[in-house]
């Protein structure tokens, strides 16, 4: 059976899974998946390693490539225009998605799901045990972490990394002011909005979230804030819909074994990431364009997939009948929010902007999360200065 090496960053216990899925439908077209996974939260060591190997003229048969990379890559002449009658097919995506996987007219990426970051993750016997209302509202949350931390229990879970840290600045941004703001500040990076009030706000409230973790987060994965939770140690964690993904591969169901609510302030708002492929035009196997793509597009790998990862599936021809209440959320609120053009690409899931401004985001928002010293209106500062010369 022809090979087909892949490389991407899906290692948590549900995105393995996840994964599986694709494997097995490869291997139904006759094409054996060879794993080349590369740990590292949101695909950083990924894109260095893939990087390094294109140089050394040894691309990987396919590769995990998502948002602006994708125009990165096909602008340098890597990418190889993939054909088929899915790709073609009108209106079988949403117009956000059919924008991203084309370059000048072509396509050059398959989509494949869709997640939803701006969630809440909750324990809700935790709530229960103490006679707690979920929080729908930050007050709500920072006047239940007394009695939490008295029982023992951590209030808001969360892994002390760049990326992780730029996750939540993001949500707390949208939070605070809103998809139109937020698309000024990360996408157009408009010199007006940089040194808003709001931006000042969003590093106030990421200091004030702090005060509800743990001297324990330092370095830990998503998938251990994700475990306190799912045990009870933690009440709640806020982290995109990958954590939904690890919930049911550790056996829990949503609704009774956690719930999902949007973070608050964003009920309406869907911050989000698209997962997508790739191949290059020095293929090693250039037969196995055909049955990946049909792979990645086939409704039953699309559906499986989007369980198996907490994602929502990127065609829009697929029902949400079998997906729970948190994926059908995800899926209505995606609509709506396509609908009135109040999107907003992920800038640290690498959907909004360039490399180059995502590092220096996650270098700054780090620096402020780490050092108390640094005061929210310098941050702010800084933030602008960097994103005002990256522009």
């Amino acid at each position: 059976m022809p090979t087909l090496e892949v490389l991407h960053w899906w290692t948590s216990a549900g995105e393995v899974e996840a994964a599986d899925v694709l494997k097995q439908g490869l291997a139904e077209r006759g094409l054996n998946w060879q794993d080349y996974p590369v740990p590292g939260g949101g695909g950083d060591s990924a894109m260095a390693v893939l990087k390094a190997r294109v140089i050394n003229g040894s691309p990987p048969g396919a590769a995990q490539i998502i948002g602006p990379n994708i125009q990165y890559w096909s602008g340098l002449g890597f990418l190889q225009p993939l054909s088929n009658p899915a790709l073609a097919a009108d209106g079988l995506f949403y117009p956000v998605v059919d924008d991203l996987i084309r370059v000048d007219g072509q396509v050059v990426a398959v989509p494949l799901s869709i997640h939803r970051i701006n969630w809440m993750w909750l324990n809700p016997k935790v709530f229960e045990q103490l006679d707690l209302p979920l929080p729908t509202t930050w007050s709500q949350l920072m006047r239940a972490a007394p009695r939490l931390r008295a029982a023992g229990i951590v209030p808001l879970a969360h892994g002390n990394q760049p990326w992780q840290n730029a996750t939540l600045f993001e949500v707390l941004l949208l939070s605070e002011a809103g998809p139109e703001f937020y698309r000024r500040y990360f996408v157009e990076q408009d010199p007006a909005v940089l040194e808003d009030i709001r931006v000042v706000a969003t590093f106030e409230r990421l200091r004030e979230l702090k005060s509800l973790m743990d001297p324990g987060m330092i370095n830990r994965s998503w998938q251990d804030a994700s475990r306190m939770v799912a045990d009870g140690d933690a009440a709640a964690q806020i982290m995109g819909d990958w954590v939904k993904g690890a919930f049911t591969a550790w056996g829990l169901k949503a609704g009774e074994d956690y719930l999902c609510l949007a973070v608050p302030g964003t009920n309406e708002q869907h911050l989000y990431s698209i997962d997508t492929f790739v191949q290059f035009k020095d293929n090693p196997n250039p037969i196995s364009a055909q049955p990946f793509i049909e792979t990645l597009l086939a409704p039953s790998v699309q559906r499986e997939f989007s369980l198996a990862k907490g994602t929502i599936p990127v065609r829009r021809d697929l029902t949400m009948a079998g997906f729970d209440d948190c994926s059908r959320a995800s899926h209505h609120v995606f609509n709506q929010a396509a609908d009135e053009h109040r999107l907003a690409p992920s800038m640290a899931h690498s959907m909004a902007t360039s490399p180059e401004t995502e590092d220096a985001v996650f270098e700054i928002v780090h620096r402020f999360f780490i050092d108390d010293s640094v005061s929210p209106e310098t941050a702010t500062a800084q933030l602008a200065q960097s994103l005002r010369a990256l522009k």
